[in-house]
């Protein structure tokens, strides 16, 4: 009789993740790697017009503070870019019908955290560029490079605030139709159902 529970269970299961795939949740999978990989082009783009032009200004910056500005610029893009490209990767070469429920709202969630972690960083840099930029006013020897950094600093942290921020807002829109599908799903303790809307 154990045996035979296991076995309805099993197909019970099969038989929810096959619809979830079907109605819905490939189709979330797929909205939401594009929005993923818009995401990380974005970044990569700013990440790349950001070296280039700041190589191309470095070659006759017309100050010490302009220099370890534009250096600065490089430095962070080049983070910028180590982090766009895997990111732009694992958009590409995911398939959205791979991913089953639980993989679905894990990675859902990952997301949504780490960009939320990532606006607190954003507002830490920009604050720590405004700090820099006090400090050069009473060390005169570092005023140039405490000043560049704290621009710098300033610069992409916004930028990545704002990146952040939209980006978040981009995928969370997108909860309610993960909900809609998890409301397919009735869990018990002897049962496991589906709810069928037409």
């Amino acid at each position: 009789m154990k045996r035979q529970y296991l076995m309805l269970a099993l197909l019970i299961l099969f038989a929810f993740d096959a619809y979830a795939q079907g109605v819905g949740l490939t189709e979330f999978n797929t909205e939401r790697l594009q929005v993923n990989k818009t995401g990380m082009i974005v970044l990569g783009s700013w990440a790349l017009g950001n070296i280039g032009t700041n190589a191309v200004l470095l070659n006759n910056p017309s100050s010490k503070e302009q220099a370890h500005f534009y250096r600065m610029n490089i430095f962070w893009n080049v983070v910028n870019l180590g982090l766009a490209i895997p990111g732009l990767r694992h958009s590409i070469i995911t398939d959205p019908a791979s991913l089953d429920m639980a993989s679905t709202v894990s990675e859902y969630h990952k997301m949504g955290k780490i960009l939320l972690m990532n606006a607190g960083l954003d507002v830490a840099y920009i604050t720590g560029g405004f700090l820099m930029k006090e400090m050069a006013k009473t060390r005169p020897n570092k005023e140039d490079i405490l000043t560049g950094y704290g621009r710098s600093l300033i610069l992409q942290g916004g930028f990545l605030l704002a990146f952040d921020i939209v980006l978040y807002s981009v995928l969370s829109s997108k909860g309610g139709d993960l909900e809609k599908i998890l409301e397919t799903v009735h869990v018990g303790a002897n049962s496991v159902g589906l709810t069928f809307r037409f």
